[in-house]
């Protein structure tokens, strides 16, 4: 029981960020101070979708196994592109949850980066250091609607998916991620704003 409502308090927090940033646009230090204007590339209706596909899935892993996959594993849904982020215990529980997305409805396309292995709090601390540093590059970069990607990291691997209004600012961006210390490798799961991958 106590579980279940760890999950539920989850989802409502993962509903509540994504509501509170998919404005068409959000202005950042107010007009007064010269504050730049982000720009939401994902509609409305398609954010509360993918909100909704992220829930379903986060729910099934949860029914399946709390312990070896809700816990272990991230979801990250933008435009029903489904990034599957984590370090399991063996290859059946990889391939169960990329299982699980691809049973969700308006889900188009899953990028399963689950690993298989053992984590501990020392790489959790790095990799969310990697996390946050990025997301704070990408906020101050007046260049950049930062608002139009998500960020996490696993293994010291930085994941990047979102939509970038054109090849110079999909550039700023993964030149920030070079610059983070401690980086092995950036996975670019980034669309151009034009690309016609994108979901209609």
């Amino acid at each position: 029981m106590k579980k279940y409502k760890l999950f539920l308090f989850y989802a409502l927090i993962s509903v509540l960020t994504t509501m509170l940033s998919s404005c068409a646009q959000i202005v950042v230090g107010g007009a007064a101070s010269g504050g730049i204007i982000l720009v939401q590339e994902r509609s409305a209706k398609q954010a509360a979708i993918d909100i909704l596909a992220k829930t379903q899935i986060e729910e099934a892993m949860f029914s399946n196994s709390y312990d070896n996959l809700f816990s272990k594993i991230r979801v990250i849904v933008y435009e029903g592109r489904v990034l599957l982020v984590g370090t399991v215990k063996s290859d059946k529980l990889r391939v169960q949850a990329e299982e699980i997305a691809n049973k969700v409805k308006n889900v188009t396309e899953v990028a399963n980066y689950i690993v298989i292995g053992n984590n501990d709090i020392v790489d959790y601390i790095k990799d969310t250091r990697i996390s946050l540093e990025l997301k704070a590059k990408l906020l101050t970069d007046k260049d950049i609607s930062e608002v139009n990607f998500s960020v996490t990291t696993e293994n010291r691997v930085l994941f990047i998916i979102g939509i970038a209004q054109d090849k110079q600012e999909l550039s700023r961006v993964l030149n920030h991620a070079s610059d983070i210390a401690g980086v092995k490798k950036i996975i670019n799961l980034v669309l151009e704003k034009n690309d016609p991958k994108r979901a209609k």
